[in-house]
């Protein structure tokens, strides 16, 4: 049998540089496609909010809701006599809560249960949250109907018994009408008071606390969900977590002092 030839070794290399160079072609497509969309995103380009000092907006996406339903939500509150006018100097106790977390970025948010953005911005900003780097506070901003407004009425009350997480992943984007059947049954599986929880939704905490979600929606130009406030930047419509990403590095790099 003749002796079999071999590959001269310049040749094998050759191929083996080919093969590495191959394999860095398919890194590069498939692991450097999020560095490629980044060096191609468009800078932020943020507006001051003249009658708000030290704030400002960024474009943002679409929303659910609209202006009239805004003028809704207003009327309602004046009608339940907590009509709120919110001051400059209690704009971000109002938006963070009296005790903000210095360590991380403040987010406020504010939400409507039949609001679709909001089915899969809730979740993100959760898990965001629970990631850390960020603190949400959490708005009900119910513009679309009545159905929103039980349904806001409802998590503010399971808040006052420790259960608000729970009826928030329940009640966004359910299916079912939030009525008081539907709701007692919510907190037996919660493990809270039913029948405090459908007094509470009429309770001066609900409903002041609705009143001041409004009014604060009302100073930042709010007309539709989702809105947030990333530190001093308001926002407002169905954004994705990378833009939330530069949104929060944009506040931890800012070199001015924050407007909370």
């Amino acid at each position: 049998m003749p002796p079999q030839k071999q590959l001269p070794k310049t040749t094998t290399r050759r191929g083996l540089f080919r093969l590495a160079g191959f394999a860095a072609l398919v890194g590069a497509a498939y692991g450097g496609a999020g560095l490629l969309r980044r060096l191609t995103e468009p800078d932020l380009v943020f507006e001051p909010i003249t009658d708000l000092p030290g704030f400002r907006r960024v474009e943002g996406g679409p929303v659910s809701g609209g202006a009239t339903a805004l003028i809704g939500i207003r009327g309602a509150d004046s009608e339940n006599g907590f009509s709120v006018r919110l001051a400059n100097s209690a704009v971000c106790t109002a938006l963070f809560g009296p005790a903000p977390d210095p360590s991380r970025v403040q987010v406020a948010y504010f939400t409507d249960y039949r609001c679709i953005y909001c089915r899969k911005l809730s979740p993100m900003l959760a898990a965001m949250e629970n990631a850390g780097g960020i603190r949400v506070n959490w708005h009900e901003l119910p513009l679309l109907g009545q159905i929103s407004d039980i349904a806001a009425r409802a998590a503010l009350a399971a808040r006052e018994q420790g259960a608000y997480d729970v009826f928030h992943k329940r009640l966004m984007g359910a299916q079912a009408v939030p009525n008081p059947p539907y709701l007692r049954q919510l907190a037996d599986e919660a493990g809270i008071d039913g029948a405090r929880l459908l007094r509470d939704m009429t309770g001066k905490p609900v409903l002041s606390r609705l009143a001041l979600s409004s009014a604060v929606a009302q100073r930042f130009g709010f007309f539709g969900t989702p809105a947030m406030v990333i530190g001093r930047t308001a926002v407002m419509g169905g954004i994705d977590q990378r833009m939330i990403e530069r949104l929060v590095a944009a506040e931890q790099d800012a070199t001015q002092p924050a407007a909370c």
